[in-house]
């Protein structure tokens, strides 16, 4: 329940005058972070995907704010498409037909109300989840009009920007993930576990997309990690969270910038 404290720029936190307000006034952005529940090997929790989206959109948000915009995350998504971590206890998966409709209505729903400028940031990588997330965006923009930003990390404009593990598609709490859970709280990792964990040099998307295999032990993840975890430092973690972050930032921006809005004044 953390998130509904006093934490800056949640969505969920506003009251309906100060929105309304901001409705009027203009240079209100929304961020939805998306993510899932499953298994992130023996060490990290089950919500890292969400953790991630979370953190980076709450970063994105403060940095936007002090350029002047109103930019404010959204209650984050934590169920998902999650069929690769099926044969490990605690995941919770969805059909990517409910996937895709329930970001599709989330949307809608705001626009319908007046919230036209919506970014979507996604840490799960699952392909079913990206193409629920993808025809989702596509469906709201064509049957609305309104265009959605959604920074989707899958894309090699992103990637190349990242870390060498993810580069590598090492992407399920490896050194990248379990550095970003790291740096958000480091109490979330197990640390004896993830300082015993073997190398594991899986490329999870050569073994999805080449190989046609779609669940983690087949992949060889055994634990339903791969990588290098324990090479993961909170000091990386932060590194990527600025990247991850600085996405975001430069995507909002440039939605602004093609819809001609004029950027805000600092401190507006």
């Amino acid at each position: 329940m953390a998130i509904y404290k006093t934490i800056p720029y949640m969505y969920s936190n506003l009251n309906w005058k100060d929105l309304q307000e901001m409705l009027r006034e203009g240079n209100l952005v929304v961020i939805l972070p998306t993510g899932a529940t499953e298994p992130h090997g023996p060490h990290c929790p089950l919500g890292t995907d969400t953790i991630i989206s979370l953190e980076a959109c709450l970063r994105a948000a403060q940095r936007l704010h002090a350029r002047g915009y109103k930019a404010f995350v959204l209650p984050p998504l934590s169920y998902s498409v999650t069929e690769v971590s099926r044969n490990f206890p605690g995941r919770i998966s969805i059909t990517q037909k409910t996937d895709a409709a329930i970001i599709s209505e989330i949307c809608t729903s705001l626009i319908n109300q007046g919230i036209s400028r919506i970014c979507l940031f996604n840490h799960h990588l699952e392909p079913g989840h990206v193409e629920a997330v993808r025809g989702a965006v596509e469906e709201v923009e064509g049957k609305t009009g309104v265009k959605i930003a959604f920074v989707d990390i899958a894309r090699r404009k992103y990637v190349v920007r990242l870390t060498e593990a993810f580069q590598k598609a090492e992407t399920h709490a490896d050194r990248h993930e379990t550095s970003v859970v790291l740096a958000v709280d480091p109490l979330l990792v197990n640390e004896e576990r993830r300082k015993g964990l073997k190398y594991l040099p899986i490329n999870l998307v050569h073994k999805m997309y080449y190989e046609h295999l779609d669940e983690f032990k087949a992949m060889g993840m055994t634990e339903a990690y791969c990588g290098d975890p324990a090479s993961a430092s909170a000091k990386e973690g932060e590194e990527i969270l600025k990247v991850l972050s600085d996405f975001i930032v430069e995507d909002i921006e440039d939605m602004f910038e093609k819809a001609h809005i004029d950027k805000p004044e600092k401190g507006c």
